[in-house]
């Protein structure tokens, strides 16, 4: 389903991405996403967090894109400038991921490691109801202002209270938990310190039906 959205700045088109358009918005997916805090942790190098961003997300957002759990927002012309992913865990919660591969080569331990400290985290915090898990959501470093994150949260927040599934999510700055508050969300227990000197994330809940 398609949603439109206009901003002061941009009228916005938000939909899920068809499977045809994954090696196009590939590239955009990474940039957006290697800009956040917990990507900046898994990779602190920056020359090096675009390439790392790829390599740990690809397989993800493919399997995303087929599964129809990737929404975008673009611009009229059709640029893609913000993606999110929104996965349905009708089971409740999501299932814990496999330990740390001790055969990646040597330049991406680290990250890999990092990845899975941040997935077995968050995993052991998940609801045990059905619900919506919001796993990402960012827009482009250059098209950020655009109210992209706004049009996405209104897209997927429709969606499910149209399924009728609460919505989770885990905040991983202050100014992202101000934008899921405004949205109806509100925090669910404390939050999540990664290690390391890591990003501490903020679990929020939007009940169904709001």
């Amino acid at each position: 389903m398609e949603h439109r959205e206009s901003t002061q700045t941009a009228p916005l088109v938000v939909r899920p991405a068809a499977p045809e358009e994954f090696g196009r918005l590939l590239p955009v997916c990474v940039e957006a996403f290697a800009d956040e805090a917990v990507s900046a942790w898994v990779e602190p190098r920056p020359g090096l967090r675009l390439d790392r961003t790829r390599e740990l997300f690809e397989t993800s957002l493919r399997e995303a894109v087929d599964a129809g759990q990737l929404v975008v927002a673009f611009l009229p012309a059709g640029d893609a400038v913000a993606a999110s992913v929104w996965i349905d865990l009708t089971d409740g919660a999501a299932e814990p991921p496999p330990p740390a591969d001790d055969t990646t080569p040597h330049h991406a331990t680290r990250a890999t490691r990092r990845l899975a400290t941040v997935l077995a985290a968050t995993s052991a915090r998940h609801p045990g109801a059905p619900h919506v898990y919001l796993s990402a959501m960012a827009a482009l470093p250059r098209r950020r202002g655009l109210g992209a994150g706004s049009a996405m949260l209104r897209h997927g927040l429709d969606r499910a209270r149209r399924i009728g599934l609460p919505v989770y999510l885990e905040a991983s700055t202050p100014r992202n938990r101000r934008l899921y508050l405004r949205h109806g969300f509100r925090d669910r227990g404390k939050p999540i310190h990664l290690p390391d000197g890591g990003p501490s994330l903020q679990p929020m809940w939007h009940p169904a039906g709001r």
